[in-house]
């Protein structure tokens, strides 16, 4: 059976049906959408119905609509959902390093989100945990409960933090290494 390929009258249908007492996104946010999920590799609306199965949107965006007192619109949830996936993408490359015991806590010099006026994202290893560090708010767990509310759609802060980890063991392993 061949792939049902995303593109907009595909995708607008899938949202209809799939999301019918949610609000539906307009065609610019349908577009932004298909971009978001390309980006993610989710070709066809059967990786998207996948998405769904693996991020049940109930468990995923109810307690978000609640803490927000927000109801998404349909590609909002979708949003949501890449974004769930995405914090556990990177929490299985962090959690695939293999790290010597050190009690040492360290800030990543280089923010992997810096906005200026002095607000920055920065990983951080504190105890035996990666975390986010971000001047204006803290520390952050890595988790869709601590970033789901606070980074709006997040994708982007996400690729960035992604893109970010592989230099950040790097430094953690030099770092290290230097201890001892």
């Amino acid at each position: 059976m061949p792939l049902t390929n995303i593109d907009h009258d595909n995708i607008t249908d899938f949202l209809k049906r799939r999301f019918p007492d949610r609000v539906h996104a307009s065609s610019t946010h349908v577009s932004e959408i298909i971009n978001e999920l390309l980006t993610e590799n989710i070709a066809n609306i059967e990786d998207l119905e996948h998405l769904l199965t693996i991020y049940p949107p109930n468990e995923y965006v109810f307690k978000l609509e609640q803490e927000s007192g927000f109801r998404l619109a349909d590609v909002g949830v979708i949003r949501s959902l890449l974004v769930a996936r995405k914090i556990d993408k990177i929490n299985s490359i962090i959690t695939s390093w293999t790290l010597p015991p050190t009690h040492r806590n360290f800030i990543d010099p280089e923010p992997f989100v810096n906005i200026g006026n002095g607000i920055a994202s920065h990983l951080m290893k504190s105890e035996d945990n990666i975390k986010i560090h971000t001047t204006n708010v803290g520390n952050l767990e890595i988790t869709f409960d601590q970033l789901g509310n606070r980074i709006g759609t997040g994708l982007p802060y996400l690729r960035r933090l992604e893109g970010r980890l592989e230099a950040f063991k790097e430094i953690l392993l030099s770092e290290t290494n230097a201890e001892t």
